[in-house]
């Protein structure tokens, strides 16, 4: 990871209090996952065509 950072900068317990251990380390896994693929990551989940990835609009 990098040093970057902006004005918010909530901690780890303000942003998990809550959750399930287990759907932190599921956060954490696909966040590394994305991470790994770089600018690749926009072509996530869309297809050949076009690039949108995880967050292409239906409408």
């Amino acid at each position: 990871m990098s040093d970057w950072t902006w004005d918010w900068n909530p901690s780890e317990e303000f942003l998990t209090k809550g959750l399930p251990p287990g759907v932190v380390a599921e956060i954490e896994r696909l966040a590394a996952e994305l991470a790994a693929l770089g600018p690749d990551s926009m072509r996530a989940g869309s297809p050949d065509d076009r690039e949108g990835g995880l967050r292409v609009s239906t409408s």
